[in-house]
Parts: structure tokens; sequence; C-alpha cells
């Protein structure tokens, strides 16, 4: 009673000090939230595109069509991976910004696609290079256009397992995706269409590339002059950076930094206990004598599936091949480590197989079914052929004959003759040459969609192959090996917190740098999937080390080295950049100004004064402009070209020194009447630029990109 009178008594200050918790819980939610008024103000706001806003609820409804339509394609069972939604939502930002800076452009000049334009782009006689592409054999690289036309009179019927409506959502989103690429065909057409090559350029373009010229230079290498022997200061190389600052804008954010990486591995021990849980059981694998028992054995303790396919050594890729094709069919070999497992090789059995097999089919086509209820009666036929060839042990021939849609073998029963290793679908060419046994029938599906039954009804065993087992296991580190691994690299993050330190330290380690990472990055060069590290260096100063982050199977300590933001960045952000480029312009400045003074009459008494060596170009182009083969002087070859005769010109800053020219000789090509092919040239080099129109327009729009917030 007396600790409830107190409590009554300071009722006041405690509901005063429960009103602060309950504000900073507020204010921290407020702080950490997607949702945060204070973050920036933005509250909701993925990002602002010429004023308009998109909201958080908005860009993830459409990242999740996205999500769906790529769902749909891999099927039911697929997992869509954290590295797979990054790129669907940079898919959909692009679109989003492509959609409001050129949906104007398309609306003004009156650019549609029409339902029969769509058609005849899709499935008819003009398909677009997405459809081509979409639909092409990925053995033979041909295009198939009835590939397109049975998925369009099929897509109303899903494939078994499939959620109802997902091939006709997969073809709807396919058309909409061929429908913006055709808009965006026009609009460049119209553009380039527009661009006019006057005869005069064309003119002028055949003259620079045919002109040849001869000319002697004296060279006055950039390495004349020492970079220790140039002086400058900060104040100069930041004063370089304004007078150039075009030269060094950035487009968007980025962060330079480097990292350690401690590898989590598994340990010596770690690999023994893997190798004694396969040793335990080793004799029960080598009981089995049957392939069915081998078979139940590796699905019940191994981590490599069985494969009853029968392998030829070049195929096997195994570092026990030639044991396997040596040994006694039965016999174990191992224990040796492959690819990261510790394995034991059981040869099941070995055999000879065809480079050629004698083949007979009955197809059965699916290319003129246009509804559902044709296809699931053709499916059952399909069955109940099978059935009475399998089961009943039906005549081969008369059913072909009677039931095959291939018009050349049904009259022939079915035979097709021979065939070589490679002319079938990787999984019918397996069946045929790796499974399949003379005088049995089996089944398989083909790219061409095509349902078939086939037989062998003669071979050629001439090349020895071998059915393996595999008892393996991954050699992975344990919990107690992760333990020891990251308190290793903890003891790192705590001893070296200043960016002094990391360094040093870092240097024993093996340190990576990054030089180049934005904000909305997924993977990093040299780890591949890193979205932590990259929300870490945004979020940090310079000079700061982080804390231990987990990335593939490595944990990884940063240190920010430099931060260059959007536009003109700060001198330390570029200064090795602007540096160099300082270095080379008053490497410049000092062997023209040496150049213009050793000046005369001719190159031959400038050479003198020098002290360097003439040299002599001959038949120099424009087209080629180099300097007897060797060296790349495109602005050296144009001025010697344009130069007067027997007149020293320069100095002319080169890619690999100071030159001074004298024009000895030149011959212009001949007069031409025809200029059609420079003036096609000129034509598809301008057409070549308009492709980049969008990407113009894009820096001219006012876009701001704030999904780091979120993602």
């Amino acid at each position: 009673m007396a600790l409830i009178g107190s409590i009554r008594k300071q009722s006041g200050l405690l509901v005063g000090v429960i009103g602060l918790s309950i504000v900073g819980f507020l204010a921290m939610d407020a702080l950490n939230s997607n949702t945060s008024v204070l973050r920036g103000g933005r509250k909701d706001t993925v990002g602002v595109i010429n004023g308009e806003k998109v909201t958080y609820n908005e860009f993830t409804a459409k990242v999740e069509e996205r999500t769906k339509v790529l769902q749909d394609r891999m099927g039911p069972n697929a997992q869509i991976n954290d590295e797979q939604r990054s790129y669907l939502r940079n898919q959909t930002w692009d679109d989003l910004v492509n959609e409001a800076i050129q949906g104007n452009s398309f609306e003004k000049l009156g650019l549609t696609v029409t339902p029969e334009e769509l058609y005849e782009i899709t499935v008819g006689g003009h398909p677009s290079q997405m459809v081509v592409q979409n639909f092409s054999n990925p053995q033979t690289g041909q295009f198939d256009p009835q590939q397109v036309r049975y998925f369009v009179q099929t897509k109303n019927k899903d494939e078994q397992g499939q959620e109802p409506g997902t091939k006709a959502r997969i073809w709807y989103n396919f058309e909409q995706e061929v429908k913006k690429d055709e808009l965006n065909q026009k609009y460049i057409t119209l553009v380039s269409k527009g661009l006019y090559i006057p005869s005069f350029i064309a003119e002028n373009a055949y003259n620079d590339q045919l002109r040849t010229t001869d000319f002697k230079f004296v060279q006055l290498p950039y390495s004349d002059v020492k970079d220790a022997d140039i002086k400058y200061t900060d104040s100069d190389l930041s004063a370089y950076l304004k007078e150039n600052k075009k030269r060094y804008e950035q487009e968007e954010d980025s962060r330079k930094f480097e990292y350690v990486a401690y590898d989590v591995k598994a340990s010596a021990k770690d690999t023994n206990e893997t190798l004694l849980y396969l040793t335990e059981k080793l004799a029960d694998f080598s009981k089995g004598s049957k392939a069915s028992e081998d078979s139940l054995f590796v699905k019940l303790y191994s981590e490599e599936a069985f494969n009853d396919v029968f392998t030829e050594k070049d195929k096997l890729n195994s570092p026990v091949a030639d044991t396997l094709f040596r040994a006694p069919v039965k016999s174990v070999v191992g224990p040796y480590v492959d690819n990261g497992f510790i394995k034991f090789a059981k040869i099941v059995d070995r055999k000879l197989i065809s480079d050629s097999v004698r083949v007979a089919e009955i197809v059965f086509s699916f290319a003129s079914i246009k509804t559902q209820e044709e296809g699931v009666a053709k499916k059952k036929l399909f069955d109940s052929v099978f059935t009475l060839l399998d089961s009943l042990k039906g005549n081969f021939p008369l059913l072909a004959a009677t039931f095959s849609d291939d018009q050349n073998s049904k009259v022939k029963g079915g035979d097709i003759g021979w065939v070589k290793q490679g002319q079938k679908d990787p999984n019918y060419n397996n069946g045929l040459f790796y499974k399949a046994q003379k005088g049995k029938v089996y089944q398989t599906f083909t790219q061409n969609n095509e349902l078939v039954i086939y037989t062998v009804i003669e071979d050629r065993p001439s090349k020895p192959a071998v059915q393996v087992a595999y008892l393996s296991k991954e050699i992975v580190p344990s919990p107690e090996t992760e333990r020891n691994i990251y308190a290793e690299a903890s003891k790192f993050a705590s001893d070296n917190q200043s960016a002094a330190k990391f360094t040093e330290a870092g240097k024993k380690l093996n340190a990576q740098t990054v030089e180049y990472v934005r904000k909305n990055d997924f993977n990093v060069q040299g780890l591949g999937s890193a979205r932590e590290v990259v929300r870490w260096v945004f979020t940090a100063k310079t000079g700061d080390v982080s804390g231990i982050i987990s990335v593939n199977d490595k944990y990884i300590i940063a240190n920010l080295t430099t931060i260059r933001t959007k536009g003109t960045p700060e001198l330390e952000a570029v200064k090795d950049r602007v540096k160099l480029d300082f270095l080379r312009d008053k490497k410049i400045e000092l062997l023209s100004k040496k150049a213009e003074e050793a000046k005369a009459g001719n190159i031959e008494q400038a050479a003198t004064k020098l002290g360097k060596p003439l040299t002599e170009a001959v038949g120099t182009t424009q087209m080629n402009p180099t300097l007897n083969g060797m060296m790349y002087e495109p602005a050296v070859v144009a001025a010697a070209s344009v130069s007067a005769a027997n007149k020293v010109t320069g100095p002319i800053a080169g890619n690999a020194g100071v030159y001074l020219v004298q024009k000895v000789a030149g011959m212009e090509p001949p007069k031409a009447t025809d200029y059609t092919s420079f003036t096609n040239a000129l034509r598809q080099q301008n057409q070549a630029k308009t492709q980049r129109i969008a990407e113009a327009k894009r820096k001219l729009a006012k876009v701001e990109d704030n999904r780091a917030d979120f993602f």
C-alpha cells in the first residue's frame, strides 16, 4: 500500500516521463521510417520527374507488376532473388523517366501504334526485332514465326501447374514492350529522316578521307618534362578544376572506398568432419549392385542427384575421369575434392554408345491448334498411341502411318533414317544416345512445340561411356568456424577505427579499392551483390570505418575515402585525375613555348635547334591518322594536311608530345561525280546519334531520384 501511495504522489512526474518516452519513440520512428516526414521532407516520395511526384505506393505497385511478369515467365516454383528485384526496380524507374520525357514528344507528333500495326509486327509478316530475339531457336539462332503463332493460338491454355491466365498475361505484357519499342523506333526514324546531308559536306568527307599528305615532323615528347620539375599547389589545382569544371562534372553522386574482406570458408577440421560423414556411408554405398539401389542411396545421403545418363570421357568434366574408364564396374573411386565437394564416385555401369542411330518417330504437332479443346484432344491422342506402343506392344509403322503429323516420315512407317549426335534438341538427343534401348519406345517434347514418340531401330555402338553415381557432400564452414572468423574481423574493425589505421593495417590484408559506386547500385566490383555496403557508404562521412557487413560468404569492413557529389566535385574527390590533366597541360605549355622559340625557316633548322631527330611521314590520311603506322596522332595529321607546303606549322599538341610539322607534298583525290556512298555513311552516323536522343533528354530533364532511401 505504501508503494501505491508513493506512486500516486509522483503521478505528475510519471505522466511526464511516459509522455517524453512516447515523443521519443515517435521521433525515432519518424527518423527511421520509410515514410518519414523528417527525411528531407520527402514523406513517401520515391522521386520527382519534371515536377511530377512518384510515390512509394505507386512505384512499388509498378515494380510488383514487373515482378509478376517475370514470375510468370520463370514458372510458379522459381525464386526471384534480391539482384533480380533490384534490376526490376531500376527497369521500372527507367520506364517512368522515359515515359515522362518521351511520351509528351510522341503525343505531340501524333505517333501511335495501331492494333493492325501491332499484329503485323508480332504475328504478321514484319516481326519486330524484339519478337525475333524472343522466338529464335537457341540452338540454330533462326527465327521461327510458327512458334509465335503457336504461342498466340494457345495463350488461353496454361501449362500444367500455372496460375490461370498466366500465358495470356505474358503475351499482353510482351505486346506492351513491343509497342513501346516500336513507338521509339518511329520517333528515331522521324528525327533521322529530318537530318539532311548537303552535297558539299559529303564532298568534304570524301576529300578528307582520301587526301594523302607527306610531311616531316619533329616531336618533343611529354616525357622530356619530369613531373617533379613542375611546381604547383592545391590552390593551382583548384583553379584548374574551376576553369575546366565541365570536364569533371558528375551526373550523379558516387563514392570511392576501400575494404578488407574475411572469407567465411571451411577449416581443416570442417573438411575432416565432412570426409568422416562420407566415409561412414561408404560401405553401404559400395554394396549396391543395381542402378536402382545406387539411385535410392544417392537420393538419401548424397548432395548430388543420381543421373542415369551414360557419359563419354570428354564430357564427364571430372578430375577422376581417366580412372572411371579404367577401374572395374561397381568399384568406388575417391575420396577427392571437386568444386568445393568431397566425393566418392561409383562406376554403376559402362557401355559403348553410338555416334549415330537410326530412328523412327510419330510426331504430334501443335502448330495448327487454335483452341484449348483441340490441344487437350491432341494430348489425349498422343497418350493413347504411346500406351498402345509401350504397354500393348502395338505396330509402330502402322501407328506412325495413321497418326504422325510428319508427312515425310509417316509414309515410311515413321523411319527418319540415321540421326547424328547434336541433330536433335538436347533432351531428345540425350534420350536417343544415352538412355534409349533399341526396340523400346520413348516420348519427348521438342522446342518446335511437338510431342514425339520415338524408338531406336538400329545403332552403331563405338564410343565408351560410363554411368556414375556420386556420394558427395559440400565442404562448408561450421558455426564454430564462422564464429572464429567473425571474431577475427571484429578485432580488425575495433582496432582500426581511424582511416589512417585502416589503410595501414589493410596493406597486410590486401585491402581492395572500389573506385566508383552509385547510390542505387546493387552490385559492387569485386564483391558481387553488396547492397548493404552501398547503403553504408552513402550514409557515412569521409574517413568513416564501418562495422562488419556480411556479403556473400565474406565479412567486410569498409573505409569511405572519397565522396563525389553530383555536379562539379570538390578537389579531393577528383584530385588524382585533375593532377594528371594539370601536369599534361603544363607540359604542353612548356614544350609549345620551347617549340615556338626554335621555329626557323624550315623544319631541318628547327630539329637542329631542338636537338631532336627529323622524321618523315609518307602517305598519311585522316581516315588512318597514324605516323608511319605506329603513333595515333589525328590532330597532327589533320594540321599537316591543311597546312601550306614547305611552311613550318605548329606547335601542335598530340597524344604523345608536342609537334612541329612541315608539309612536303600532298595529293588531292580525283574529282568525283557521285558522293552517294559518303552521304549514306554520314547519314548512318547521324542515325546512330539519334539513338542517344532519349539520353540527352534525360540529362536535360529535372529528375530527383530518392530510391536509395527506400530500397
